[in-house]
């Protein structure tokens, strides 16, 4: 078993760890609102809401499913978050990448 390693805390580590806390406490309103958006657009009972649910529900990384689809990352989270829409062949490549025909006769069978 490893030993613990006490560091006292200095000013500077002190104020860095301030600094880095007032930063997260600034982007978290904007972070909820991108999960409710997520969250919504999601939910929608349309081809891209199932196709949303797939990715999300996939155990693939979202990085390879964007690179899988020949889209960048943040594409694919415009796509998830209802901010932008695609063009039906990235969807096809999107589903693919996820195995949505699998998920889909999935969710028809429930």
């Amino acid at each position: 078993m490893t030993e613990r390693k006490i560091q006292p805390v200095t000013p500077e580590l002190k104020e860095r760890w301030e600094r880095a806390r007032k930063e997260t406490e600034a982007e978290l309103p904007e972070l909820l609102e991108l999960g409710r958006q997520m969250r919504e657009a999601q939910t929608e009972e349309t081809l891209s809401g199932h196709l949303r649910r797939a990715v999300h529900g996939s155990r693939r990384e979202l990085g390879e499913i964007a690179a899988a689809a020949g889209i960048s990352l943040a594409q694919l989270n415009g796509f998830l978050s209802g901010k932008q829409t695609l063009r039906s062949d990235v969807m096809d490549r999107i589903a693919l990448a996820v195995d949505f025909t699998k998920v889909g006769s999935q969710s028809r069978a429930s």
